[in-house]
């Protein structure tokens, strides 16, 4: 008998994971997909439907999880600036994990609107509640977009990420922990000075 449905697609789900980070965001073929989580390649239909489903599960789980992060991070009640400060490691730490999220979440598109509904919208909340609660203590300037500011946290992380090349050779680095932490350092920096009052 072979094992229950719910471990092979795990399987999956991690496999295809792994391929994308190791692939910088190149989707893998099904067969590749299979190889690498042990199992038939009819199972990608069995558990999925197809490639594209899961991709799409890959996401799903993904936004699932950075949902999770910020309901956390909101719970602790700290400061507006110390939740900031963590959320922009927070949202680095993320792309290092899934450097493919956003780019494979682009390719996919979004007919429904689902992914937007399940992270765009929460992530804007989050941002809208601390921008107003940052504004309320005067520790950030009142007016701040949500929307902007969301893209400009988000651009800085997808460039950084994306950009492997070029950013070792703009630092003499490879993208290591190291530079991850010094970009962390920076970002977070830039981010705080420019919301401050």
């Amino acid at each position: 008998m072979g094992e229950p449905v719910d471990v092979t697609r795990a399987k999956l789900l991690d496999a295809a994971h792994d391929l994308l980070v190791e692939r910088r965001g190149t989707e893998p073929s099904v067969a590749e997909l299979c190889a690498r989580a042990g199992v038939n390649v009819a199972m990608v239909s069995y558990c999925f439907g197809g490639k594209r489903q899961l991709l799409d599960a890959v996401l799903d789980r993904t936004v699932v999880g950075v949902v999770a992060q910020l309901d956390a991070l909101e719970a602790l009640g700290l400061t507006p600036v110390e939740t900031l400060r963590r959320h922009v490691a927070g949202v680095i730490q993320n792309y290092l994990h899934y450097p493919y999220a956003v780019a494979l979440g682009e390719r996919l598109g979004d007919p429904d609107g689902r992914l937007a509904a399940a992270f765009a919208q929460p992530l804007l909340a989050f941002h809208t509640r601390l921008l107003e609660r940052g504004a309320a203590t005067g520790d950030f300037r009142a007016g701040v977009d949500p929307a902007l500011f969301f893209a400009t946290l988000v651009g800085m992380c997808e460039f950084f990420f994306s950009a492997r090349t070029w950013m070792a050779a703009a630092t003499g680095s490879d993208v290591d922990a190291a530079l991850v932490a010094r970009f962390t350092r920076h970002c977070e920096a830039l981010v705080l000075t420019g919301l401050g009052t």
